[in-house]
């Protein structure tokens, strides 16, 4: 019984840290954030973070890992299985989903647009493991909507498209709504999913009517 309490125990303290840390990081940057403001609002002293993460640049790196760990994995969506287009469907539900979890911090969009602002090492840390299945899911399925003749840069802008209007979801609402006041209760991740997808697939099949084969997809 009492390792099962030092562990929550410990679990508890560890969730504390990324939490304050993810505060401090989103308010002052790496640089300037000071493990002693991380620790005194996290109610812990140093030597936690020592046990726990060993250093400040390790405790970040959790911090960007807890941000990308997105809660929903894409990996059972076979990608050979069922019609790409409601891959797609799925593929940006899955994206919103993750995007507008209530149960994620509202520092989390700090954060997240630093990395994509000014990559870290920390992000290199994750990219592979947890960004890049997920971006060559949603390449393949775009790729195959588009159909052979499709050339690899049209395919990955098409993509990067996609997930950039789902990324907008990541900012402070209230910026949407004094821009289109119309969107003032757009907060349905099904509705904003449908949307994004319906809006994408019609790009696609519109850009798949123009394409003309190039030198290197003619070989393929």
């Amino acid at each position: 019984m009492a390792n099962v309490k030092d562990n929550a125990a410990s679990q508890e303290t560890r969730r504390r840290l990324i939490d304050a840390a993810g505060q401090v990081f989103a308010e002052r940057g790496f640089h300037a954030a000071t493990l002693q403001e991380i620790t005194s609002r996290a109610g812990v002293n140093k030597a936690a973070v020592n046990y726990h993460f060993r250093d400040k640049r390790e405790l970040y790196a959790a911090v960007v890992r807890y941000c990308l760990s997105f809660h929903r994995t894409d990996s059972a969506l076979d990608e050979t299985a069922g019609r790409p287009e409601q891959r797609l469907r799925t593929l940006v539900a899955n994206v919103i989903r993750d995007i507008l979890d209530p149960s994620m911090p509202p520092w989390r969009a700090a954060i997240i647009d630093h990395e994509l602002a000014q990559p870290t090492a920390a992000i290199d840390a994750v990219l592979d493991e947890l960004i890049a299945p997920r971006s060559r899911l949603q390449r393949d399925t775009v790729r195959e909507i588009l159909g052979p003749q499709a050339s690899e840069e049209e395919v990955a802008r098409a993509t990067v498209s996609i997930v950039a209007q789902c990324m907008i979801y990541l900012h402070d609402s209230r910026i949407r709504a004094r821009l289109h006041p119309a969107l003032a209760h757009d907060d349905d991740p099904q509705e904003i999913a449908d949307h994004i997808a319906e809006f994408s697939l019609a790009a696609l099949r519109a850009i798949r009517r123009h394409c003309r084969p190039t030198r290197s997809n003619r070989s393929r």
